[in-house]
């Protein structure tokens, strides 16, 4: 790999949305593999405007800076927002931002431990603020270079959520905070069919110690198929489920996006 800064620009051309994705995980695994050394930036944006009959305004973006430093020190910084208007009123303001650390204990089988801080909010999901810090650890269950991999990690975080004030069946409720402690069990995959497709999937799920019952799913799938080196097309679909919402009309989410990658 040439030791120079990596610019990745991704242009979405065509995308569909189901029902809009509002959340404030953040999905660290689509460059992994791509952070070898040195400094990478890796940016992502999509942007929509409409006018006539209906006005409809939309930015999306993701930022990624990466470097692994003398082969077992991996640190990434992520950000991200999403920022849809309609007819002149906002109704998706989501921004998140992380820093996550990886130590690899045994870099051949790429064996890890890491900790991150991460602070968002979702406009969809009534989250004035939610901050996150945690670690775990991070093991390779499949350490196959040419097919990809299979990841599993393990760990907690400690978590503190503010929401605002909001009215549902004629009855008001008062701005609350909840302070949680969520065991983590997280999948990661990468399986490379043949040159040109490949599949990479993530699935967070989140765990109250002190009740199980009160969990959070998100899952992620991307399949890639690779034109050359500079182009990909890809179908990404993705989905967030909450056992017990602290907001009771606040609904399970699936997103499914077909879009167009350039790199430069």
């Amino acid at each position: 790999m040439n030791k120079k800064q990596i610019i990745i620009l991704s242009f979405s051309l065509f995308s569909v949305c189901f029902m809009s994705f509002s959340q404030t995980v953040v999905n660290t695994e689509s460059n992994l593999n791509k952070i070898d050394s040195t400094f990478h930036l890796f940016i992502d944006g999509m942007g929509d405007y409409k006018k006539g009959n209906i006005d409809f305004f939309m930015i999306k973006s993701n930022l990624t800076i990466g470097s692994r430093v003398k082969g077992k020190n991996l640190l990434r910084l992520t950000f991200s927002n999403n920022y849809q208007k309609f007819n002149g009123n906002a109704f998706k303001n989501n921004i998140s931002g992380q820093f996550r650390y990886n130590y690899f204990y045994n870099v051949e089988k790429h064996h890890s431990i890491f900790s991150f801080v991460q602070i968002g909010k979702s406009m969809r999901s009534l989250i004035d603020r939610r901050f996150l810090v945690g670690g775990g650890v991070r093991k390779r269950i499949t350490p196959s270079k040419n097919t990809g991999y299979f990841d599993i990690a393990l760990g907690a975080f400690y978590e503190n959520e503010s929401y605002p004030s909001y009215k549902f069946q004629e009855v008001e409720f008062a701005p609350n905070t909840y302070n949680n402690l969520r065991l983590t069990l997280n999948v990661f995959t990468r399986l490379k069919f043949n040159t040109h497709w490949n599949l990479v999937t993530v699935m967070y799920s989140q765990w109250k110690s002190s009740r199980l019952k009160n969990y959070r799913v998100f899952f992620d799938t991307t399949l890639n198929y690779i034109i050359s080196k500079r182009a990909t097309i890809f179908l990404k679909f993705n989905a967030r489920v909450q056992s017990e919402p602290y907001i009771p009309f606040i609904s399970n989410e699936t997103d499914t996006l077909l879009g167009f990658r350039v790199s430069i």
